[in-house]
C-alpha cells in the first residue's frame, strides 16, 4: 500500500527556507528497486487522485474432458486516469524490510501551473481549428485530434480540482463550451454508409448506422466489405474476420480519399463458424465503444 501526504516546501525535511512557500506531495512507494517504487507510487497517486470502477464480462469456449463448454466471467477492473507524474523526486529510502519503502515527493505548485497550461494550449488549438472546419474528409478527420485534445484538457481539469487547484471555473466552463460546440459540429457532418453483398458488411452497417448520426446522402460515405479466413492450428479451428471501411467524398464519390481494415481473430475447439463469431463479435465490440471518427483515424 501506499500513501499521499501534502506538505509545504522542504518542511518535510525540517528546514525552515524560502522554498516552503511551494507546497509539495509526498508519495510513499514500495520495490525491490527505486524504479519499481516509483512505478508504484505514481499507481497510487493516480488512484488517489481519481478513480473508477468499470465491470467487464467475458464467454469463451473451453474443451474440458473432452467436452466443449462455455464459461462466463465478471471482473471489477478499477481504472485511473493516465496522468503524467512530473520531476518524481526521491526523498528517502527504509530497506529493513524485505521490500525497500521509497519516499517521493512531487512539486504540486509547479505540477499545477503545467497542467493550467496544457489546458489553456489544447484549448486555444480547438478554438483556432473549429472557425475554419469543414466538411471533406481532411476537416472530419481532425476531430479525432480535436476529441483528444477535450480528452486530455477535461483529464488535467480533474486533476487540478483533485489537487485543489484555485482560478479553474472560467477554463471548466470554457470546456463545457468547447465540448458544445464540437459535437454540434459533428452532428453537422452527414455520413452515409454502404454495404457489400457479404453478411457481415450488412451485419456492420447496422451496427454502424445505430450508433451514428446517418443520413441517406451524406457529406462522407464510408463502404463497408467483409473478408474471412478459416483453417485450423491444432486441435483449435481458427477464424479471421476484416472488415474493410473505404472513404468517398461527396465532391468525388468515385475517388477513395482512406481505407481502413479492422481485423480480429478468434478460436474455437468446436468449428470455424464458433471461431468466426468470436472474431466478429471482436471487431462489433470496437465499433460500438468508438465513435466513427476514431474509427477512421
Amino acid at each position: 500500500m501506499s500513501f499521499v501526504r501534502y506538505f509545504t516546501g522542504l518542511c518535510l525535511l525540517g528546514m525552515v527556507s524560502a522554498a516552503c512557500a511551494e507546497s509539495y506531495l509526498t508519495i510513499d512507494g514500495f520495490g525491490e528497486t527505486e524504479q519499481q517504487a516509483a512505478k508504484d507510487a505514481k499507481q497510487q497517486l493516480a488512484l488517489s487522485l481519481y478513480s473508477n470502477i468499470e465491470v467487464e464480462e467475458e464467454t469463451r469456449q473451453v474443451n474440458k474432458d473432452g467436452k466443449v463448454i462455455s464459461e462466463y466471467e465478471m471482473r471489477s477492473v478499477i481504472r485511473s486516469l493516465p496522468i503524467d507524474v512530473p520531476h518524481l523526486e526521491m526523498v528517502s529510502v527504509n530497506c529493513e524490510t524485505s521490500t525497500c519503502h521509497y519516499q517521493f515527493r512531487v512539486n504540486k505548485t509547479r505540477w499545477i501551473a503545467s497542467l493550467k497550461q496544457d489546458v489553456a494550449e489544447h484549448h486555444d488549438i480547438i478554438s483556432d481549428y473549429l472557425p475554419l472546419s469543414g466538411k471533406q474528409w481532411r476537416d472530419v478527420k481532425r476531430l479525432g485530434n480535436i476529441r483528444s485534445d477535450l480528452i486530455s484538457s477535461e483529464q488535467a481539469l480533474i486533476i487540478l480540482s483533485s489537487l485543489g487547484a484555485d482560478e479553474i471555473a472560467l477554463p471548466q466552463d470554457k470546456q463545457s463550451r468547447l465540448i458544445r460546440h464540437v459535437a454540434r459540429y459533428e452532428n453537422g457532418v452527414q455520413i452515409s454508409y454502404r454495404a457489400s453483398n457479404d453478411r457481415f458488411a450488412a451485419q456492420m452497417k447496422a451496427a454502424l448506422t445505430e450508433s451514428s448520426l446517418a443520413s441517406a446522402h451524406g457529406d462522407i460515405t464510408v463502404y463497408l466489405k467483409g473478408n474471412e479466413q478459416k483453417g485450423k492450428r491444432g486441435k483449435q479451428f481458427v477464424a479471421k474476420q476484416t472488415l474493410i471501411l473505404q472513404i468517398f467524398e461527396a465532391s468525388n464519390p468515385g475517388v477513395v480519399v482512406a481505407q481502413k481494415q479492422l481485423s480480429a481473430i478468434g478460436t474455437s475447439p468446436t468449428s470455424t463458424d464458433s471461431a468466426l463469431e468470436l472474431a466478429r463479435q471482436q471487431i462489433i465490440k470496437k465499433v460500438q465503444t468508438q465513435s466513427i471518427y476514431s474509427l477512421l483515424d
